[in-house]
């Protein structure tokens, strides 16, 4: 279990975390849902250390988080993490070289699933399938948690749905998973839980499916209901 337990985060004046606490659980998919600037992006990298800490802990089976076990989490940003003059074989060798946890076998499978070419530079590609093949690096790393931040961002509707449809194959299986999306009907069957950020706040976590059955409303409809 990754535990995120009572974090804050200032830059400067702005308080753009404030004493946030939730759960990622093996074999979820945990939905973190919030306006631009709530600090969704902040919380990632203060759980993979790419930003000072100021208040709070990270925890990963009831222990402090620390480098070595980063080797158990994958972080896709909203960026490419490699440079775009490389191709994608080049990237892949990349992860292999910096990477303990990185599967050739699953980078195949990837390769496949999502009718990429090796040899292509990520340059040339479209922005669908620049979009693939920052989930295929991180996603070939045998970890436990996956951590994504907005990995539909701009991408036109058929291929966030060929990115959706990863989350049901067996390379995602027993892995927990946060992810941060605006485009919520493209995975809102897939999510088992919601956690809403509001000015650096959580103000509301939720299970989809016990509000569907008690309440008959879907995330869209909480997220209506919560930022209006």
């Amino acid at each position: 279990m990754l535990e995120i337990k009572n974090v804050s985060k200032k830059f400067g004046k702005k308080q753009v975390l404030q004493d946030v606490s939730f759960t990622i659980n093996p074999g979820e998919i945990t939905c973190l849902i919030g306006e631009n600037g709530s600090g969704k992006t902040t919380l990632m990298n203060l759980l993979m250390k790419l930003v000072p800490s100021e208040s709070g802990e990270f925890l990963i089976d009831n222990e402090p988080i620390d480098f070595a076990d980063f080797n158990r989490i994958s972080y896709i940003p909203d960026q490419m993490i490699v440079l775009k003059q490389m191709t994608i074989q080049e990237a892949l060798d990349f992860m292999a070289t910096y990477y303990t946890a990185f599967n050739a076998k699953r980078a195949d499978e990837m390769l496949e699933f999502f009718r990429l070419n090796r040899q292509d530079r990520i340059a040339n590609l479209s922005k669908g399938n620049v979009a693939k093949v920052n989930l295929l690096l991180g996603l070939t790393l045998d970890t436990d948690y996956v951590l994504m931040d907005e990995p539909f961002s701009g991408i036109d509707l058929l291929t966030r749905e060929e990115i959706a449809s990863v989350f049901t194959t067996k390379m995602m299986e027993g892995r927990g998973v946060l992810i941060s999306t605006h485009e919520i009907s493209d995975i809102e069957m897939l999510i088992d839980k919601v956690v809403m950020l509001k000015d650096g706040s959580i103000i509301k976590e939720f299970y989809p499916e016990d509000i569907r059955s008690t309440k008959g409303q879907s995330i869209i409809d909480m997220m209506r209901e919560v930022y209006r």
